[in-house]
């Protein structure tokens, strides 16, 4: 009898430990939030301080929802993915693909923007992928173009070199040590648009990015998505766009 009742008090126990756990972000009025600053112009570090498209988005987000927000840096693209998918933040944002087999084990908000995977080279040395056969193309491990490399490869026969972030893999372009890169669109567009010499020969894949967070915070990402229609209705999020991104 007594087993009985110790195993009925745990089991309440756990489920109000669950409870709890919905109710940690409502009853905070801090939000954690993952960041990856290595990736202009949608987030970086400009004297110490942090830029960027994506900043500024999720600071006025957070801003309407009366949250504080806590920056959490991850050292690697992908690892703020997890940072969320795992709930070690409340939510990430990064230019995070939206895949189907990432919807499996997280949840995204509505999409906020769409972008290219981009191949680039120097001074217009090249003029489509087939012209890479035998040669080194870049990109930054851990991403998306990690696959995408691996798939034309398929039919081109080039050399992948993996690179830390954004900044070392366009200064090795610049540098010689790979031929070309695949980077995402609007980052080649901000290298090239301060100073670098770099030509986009094609664009391929296209890439739709939410922010995201883990299962079962869904009162979260629909508060996120209501503040992003009032953004998008009210023309804060067009004016925040245009400020980081050329229309073309």
């Amino acid at each position: 009898m007594k087993k009985a009742a110790l195993m009925i008090l745990f089991s309440i126990l756990v489920i109000i430990s669950a409870c709890i756990g919905t109710k940690e972000y409502s009853e905070s009025d801090i939000m954690t939030v993952g960041i990856y600053p290595y990736m202009p112009p949608y987030q970086y570090y400009e004297n110490s301080n942090l830029k960027g498209f994506e900043i500024e988005l999720i600071s006025e987000i957070a801003k309407r929802m009366n949250k504080k927000i806590e920056f959490v840096e991850t050292n690697y693209k992908y690892g703020n993915y997890i940072a969320a998918r795992s709930g070690t933040v409340d939510v990430s944002i990064s230019a995070i693909t939206k895949t189907a087999s990432r919807e499996k084990d997280s949840i995204y908000s509505e999409l906020y923007m769409n972008s290219y995977s981009s191949l680039l080279c120097v001074d217009s040395k090249y003029s489509r992928l087939a012209d890479f056969e035998g040669k080194k193309i870049g990109i930054v491990d851990d991403t998306v173009y990690v696959d995408h490399a691996e798939s034309y490869k398929k039919s081109v026969d080039f050399e992948i070199v993996k690179y830390y972030n954004y900044y070392d893999l366009n200064s090795a372009l610049l540098d010689g040590e790979v031929d070309g890169a695949f980077a995402d669109y609007f980052t080649c567009k901000y290298f090239m648009k301060n100073g670098d010499d770099l030509t986009i020969i094609e664009n391929t894949d296209i890439h739709y990015f939410g922010m995201v967070s883990s299962m079962g915070n869904e009162e979260l990402i629909n508060d996120i998505d209501e503040v992003l229609m009032a953004m998008y209705t009210d023309g804060s999020y067009e004016e925040l766009r245009l400020k980081y991104f050329e229309i073309e």
